[in-house]
């Protein structure tokens, strides 16, 4: 298809203004957001959209172009997110620490939970916390409660659900500590193991809290397809969970 007419088109409309609501809070940064992709696909005679070369589907690799560029908009507005010198002075564990609890507002715990996971942390919590506390003296303008080691309202799936209606995230909220790390790693795995086109719809509908209707247009299903697509989707981390002795209390 001409790259002027999928500019053109409804559906690319609607997948750039989507993508610059979820990165930005006001109407006018959006606006702009907007002008500002649609302008740097249509550079060059389209170069950005003559260069796939059909190695996943024509919708992922549009989306991964718009969501990049809105990037690009919003370091150029508000200038590159850097952690903190005193924070990287500590080592990755801490600026894992810092990214989740500051940039995507996890809690302390929550933080935690995924260090042991990553392997990025071997000590207890009651370690963790002490070794926390130079992290909570570092600047964070992006969370207020940056500074609380006991706000518990993070979500132990941030990287992947962000709605309360995820089965999956109301069943994290209910085991304890030890089960609960077992099953982010299960659900990592299984997400990994998905197809493209299904690991980008999990992640659109669970992890940038999009609409089914939006996320749909972005891998050309239909709003009922894609409903029924998570349901099958859904299952499987289930099973997956199950197999490994991992059920609701």
């Amino acid at each position: 298809m001409d790259p002027a007419t999928i500019l053109a088109s409804g559906d690319t409309l609607d997948k750039i203004e989507a993508v610059c609501k979820r990165h930005f809070y006001t109407e006018n940064d959006r606006h702009e957001c907007s002008i500002f992709v649609l302008d740097h696909l249509r550079a060059d005679n389209f170069k950005r959209l003559r260069a796939f070369q059909g190695k996943c589907k024509f919708s992922t690799y549009l989306y991964s172009l718009v969501n990049s560029l809105a990037i690009d908009f919003r370091r150029k507005r508000y200038g590159r997110r850097r952690i903190p010198a005193a924070v990287v002075r500590l080592g990755k564990w801490a600026e894992a620490v810092y990214r989740l609890v500051c940039w995507q507002k996890f809690s302390m715990d929550d933080a935690y939970d995924f260090l042991l996971v990553d392997d990025l942390f071997i000590g207890s919590y009651e370690q963790f916390r002490q070794a926390v506390e130079p992290i909570q003296k570092a600047p964070c303008r992006e969370n207020p409660k940056f500074m609380s080691t006991d706000d518990q309202s993070g979500n132990p799936l941030r990287g992947m659900s962000a709605t309360d209606s995820n089965p999956l995230e109301i069943l994290l909220k209910k085991l304890n500590r030890q089960r609960r790390i077992t099953a982010i790693s299960i659900i990592r795995e299984t997400t990994a193991s998905l197809s493209e086109d299904d690991q980008l719809l999990v992640r659109l509908v669970y992890g940038s809290a999009h609409p089914v209707r939006a996320a749909a247009k972005v891998i050309n299903l239909s709003a009922s397809a894609a409903r029924r697509r998570l349901k099958k989707l859904l299952m499987i981390y289930r099973e997956n969970l199950l197999a490994a002795g991992i059920r609701e209390p």
